[in-house]
């Protein structure tokens, strides 16, 4: 009765100094506009209503809630914060350029105009500059580019954001600093963007900033420690090219880095926007953004938006929460739909490499060498569940959900390897908020031993004096900024102390193609590789097929030679291209390639068929002829007898090894019959494609202990037919007029050839998105050696349809005959969905809810937890 007594007496004083000073100058709840209180002892109900134990877990508004007189104390911990991030982006900055400074920017890698090198890197810096020079001009972000695989949709299969970004950043600097800037983003950005994420979820001080100190943790994880030939090392060589890590990203995953970053950025907005109903275009355009940069990351956005959603709904506010949600993810949906419309209507026209399932779990999930990060996320996990945190839940949920994904994701074009991140990365970040957890103890423990112990909540304004108050708050939070300092500089040292070989690779990626000096571990043989582009710029225009093999890594990557379209301005093309999976001819590009290159220099990628070895070169030469090749590139000793003796090849070009190091020089051979449209020998006969196993497509059984992945329909049909050099010049069809025969799969070799009459071809001419030609007579069928796709119209002739392995065939009804690559229904369905993204968005920046939350997105009062 004493206390209640004295509260109703203290209650009109601790009102005023409640009331007059919430933020943004607005009355706190049980607050009238001259600051008198209206509510009543503690033990009355709440004046905010039910929705007051919905917030029950959540961290309120303020950083620390702190009361109203230390708001320098909330300033500290934003400088804190802002000054942690910073000192996280800025080490993962100066580890992917490690000769950058302030006093000496010139020596910085990724501000040098050379062309980045190394690993798939070394091969992407053609899709930006093709996008830039081919696709926009025609108002396109993806569209036909002959430059790889006899020809492929360029950008309509891979990512359009990091190379658009890149053709940005082109307008106010060189090209190649504006490529390494971009592939830099996203790794620098993702401790930013985590801990915007944190702070959206209300995280507790200083959650946020040890979440991002986790990121940058997980960024430096290159693996575990492994020797080469064992089971280990396969998990290390797989945990180096999953994605997200800064190995992963000079391997050439900067488009997952970069996306993963924007993922955490559209989730930290995404709870934002949730709790305060405002700037709810924000997190649509960060979701399209995420979309446009990797479908695995937003994969991973969506389910983790939809998992914040879910813990962050409040019970009389379900139908709001769901219209808020469809909004957002409804316009971040048709904003990126011009790109992803087109890619699910062709995606049937997509190589699957068949990336073998990795089976084991533990092993990955749960790697000996992270088993202090998998016991703190534990700690963190608990934490959570003892104070029903949800923010701590939701984490851990989303986190546990990518493991249950990656256990039980089934052998499909995406590997499951690419969800391995999401679950590491969580375990970061669970494992920062248990050191924030332990931080917060710690550091009221402190303030308890100089201050004395705090009164109980409730009491504290009331018979507590200022000073006394007022010191515990500053001891605790001083003690904690101190502690998470600390605790920062010792996480940031240890990981720039593993990091080993990173520098090796940032310094070779970047220091790029022409670096010929000591600057890197070994100089590369840029002048040798400079001679060979300069003499294939000289011979006339043609595809080539080049012997690779890791001795060309003395050129900065293995895929050097994928790079001959980019230097020769796309006068010669290349077979091999980076891509795979966004062409169709892929796995029959790489058939074609085994027997012409010696031991050990095939790649063999694409699991699941037959390949042949360098014994059978004359099949080799047979390809390249079927495959409209003009030139072939061999270096092996072993290549060049073979190519010096086949009548089909005549040597055009040698270009001489400048070092005693392999490639000891390269000979260049022109392919006699290089006809890139030609006449058939025998009418084509339509088959119905069956899937199988490769065992049953091949017609040979699977190895004892060998997988026997299971093959596409066509790619069944079409792999068997190559692999039968006897019947190369009786081709298949999927589908085409009414005359051709029909056979199933199994009985299309039994059907007797129909031999056509002969046409000459003359007069043929391609550009970029275009074939065009005159025959000498019509209605008899000749193939077009450019990679099929539904895109493709003919004019002046029937078809195209699709021919063995992955040509076309059409049947000229005019003399002049012209194929053009034009835009498909779904490419305008997707512009139009765009389009109204756009008014969607729009829509979402004038928009004002009817009652605004107040900044934390609660009415509640200010109050220490």
């Amino acid at each position: 009765m004493e206390r209640e007594r004295a509260l109703r007496v203290l209650s009109p004083i601790r009102a005023r100094r409640v009331c007059s000073r919430t933020r943004h100058g607005s009355s706190g709840p049980g607050c009238h506009a001259d600051g008198m209180s209206v509510s009543v002892p503690e033990t009355s109900a709440p004046a905010t209503g039910p929705d007051e134990a919905d917030r029950g877990p959540f961290p309120s508004p303020d950083d620390l809630t702190l009361p109203p007189d230390d708001r320098d104390l909330g300033l500290a911990w934003r400088i804190v914060g802002i000054a942690v991030v910073l000192a996280c982006c800025a080490v993962v900055f100066w580890q992917l350029d490690p000769g950058l400074s302030l006093w000496s920017p010139n020596r910085g890698l990724l501000l040098r105009d050379t062309t980045p090198s190394g690993g798939d890197m070394g091969a992407h810096v053609w899709f930006p500059a093709y996008l830039r020079d081919h696709l926009l001009p025609r108002w396109r972000v993806a569209g036909w580019a002959p430059d790889w695989f006899g020809g492929f949709p360029a950008g309509q299969f891979y990512f359009p954001l990091p190379a658009l970004l890149i053709v940005v950043l082109d307008l106010v600097m060189p090209y190649n600093v504006a490529f390494k800037l971009v592939t830099a983003i996203g790794p620098v950005a993702l401790p930013a963007t985590v801990y915007a994420f944190g702070r959206g979820l209300r995280v507790r001080r200083p959650g946020p900033e040890l979440m991002a100190v986790g990121a940058t943790c997980f960024l430096f994880f290159r693996g575990i420690e492994a020797t080469a030939g064992t089971h280990d090392a396969q998990i290390q060589f797989n945990q180096r090219i999953m994605g997200g890590t800064l190995a992963s990203a000079l391997a050439g995953e900067y488009s997952f880095s970069f996306a993963l970053a924007l993922a955490f950025a559209f989730l930290g907005a995404l709870a934002y926007s949730l709790r305060t109903r405002r700037r709810l275009w924000l997190p649509a355009l960060l979701l399209a953004g995420t979309i446009l940069s990797h479908v695995v990351v937003g994969i991973f956005a969506a389910v983790a938006a939809v998992v914040v959603w879910a813990f962050l709904l409040r019970r009389r506010q379900v139908l709001l929460a769901l219209g808020i949600g469809a909004a957002i993810g409804g316009v971040g949906a048709a904003l990126s739909a011009f790109w992803t419309f087109p890619l699910l209507a062709g995606f049937g026209y997509t190589a699957n490499m068949r990336y073998e399932r990795l089976t084991w779990y533990l092993d990955y999930l749960i790697p000996g060498q992270l088993w202090w990060v998998f016991v703190l996320a534990a700690i963190g996990v608990l934490i959570g569940l003892v104070r029903v945190d949800r923010a701590v839940l939701a984490i851990a949920s989303v986190t546990v959900v990518f493991a249950v994904v990656f256990r039980f994701w089934p052998e499909l074009h995406a590997w499951n390897l690419r969800f391995l991140p999401f679950w590491y990365l969580g375990a970061f970040l669970l494992a920062g908020i248990a050191v924030a957890e332990v931080v917060r103890g710690i550091s009221s423990l402190v303030a308890r031993a100089w201050t004395g112990s705090p009164p109980e909540p409730g009491e504290e304004w009331a018979f507590e004096p200022p000073l006394e108050r007022r010191r515990f708050r500053l001891v605790r939070s001083v003690t904690a900024l101190g502690i998470a300092a600390v605790v920062t500089v010792g996480s940031l040292a240890i990981a720039v102390n593993t990091r080993k070989f990173l520098d090796f690779w940032a310094e070779w990626n970047y220091a790029g193609y022409e670096d010929t000096a000591a600057t890197s571990a070994k100089p590369k043989a840029y002048a040798e590789y400079r001679a060979l582009i300069e003499t294939m710029r000289d011979l006339p225009p043609g595809l080539a097929m080049w012997e690779g093999g890791p001795a060309l890594d003395a050129y900065g990557t293995p895929l050097a030679l994928m790079l001959l379209p980019y230097w020769t301005d796309g006068r010669i093309d290349s077979l091999e291209g980076l891509f795979y999976e966004s062409a169709a001819s892929t796995p029959y590009d790489f058939m074609a390639i085994g027997p012409l290159s010696a031991s050990g220099n095939a790649s063999n990628p694409v699991r699941g068929l037959d390949y042949r070895t360098i014994g059978d070169f004359d099949v080799g030469v047979r390809y390249l002829e079927q495959l409209g090749a003009r030139y072939y590139l061999a270096h092996s000793d072993d290549a060049k007898a073979r190519a010096d003796a086949h009548r089909d090849l005549r040597l055009v070009a040698k270009v001489p090894g400048l070092d005693a190091t392999p490639p000891t020089g390269w000979n260049v051979y022109e392919v006699r019959d290089h006809a890139r449209v030609a006449p058939l020998a025998y009418e084509p006969v339509v088959v119905a494609p069956t899937g199988g196993r490769q065992s049953e497509c091949f017609g040979r059984p699977a190895a004892v202990g060998a997988k026997d992945p299971e093959l596409d329909p066509w790619e069944c049909v079409a792999a068997e037919w190559w692999d039968s050099p006897e019947r190369l010049d009786q081709p298949l069809a999927a589908s085409g007029p009414k005359p051709w025969r029909r056979a199933s799969a199994g009985d299309a070799a039994s059907v007797s050839p129909r031999r056509l009459p002969e046409v000459r071809v003359t007069d043929v001419r391609e550009t970029e998105d275009s074939v065009a030609f005159r025959v000498s007579r019509v209605g008899v069928p000749v193939v077009v050696r450019t990679s099929y796709f539904p895109a493709w119209k003919a004019h002046g002739a029937d078809g195209p349809w699709r021919l063995t392995p992955n040509l076309m065939v059409v049947v000229p009804t005019e003399r002049s005959v012209t194929l053009r690559y034009e835009r498909t229904g779904a490419e305008w369905l997707g512009i139009v969905g765009s389009l109204a993204g756009l008014a969607g968005l729009v829509a979402l920046v004038v928009w004002r809810p009817r009652t605004r939350p107040s900044r934390g997105g609660t009415a509640e009062g200010l109050r220490l937890r």
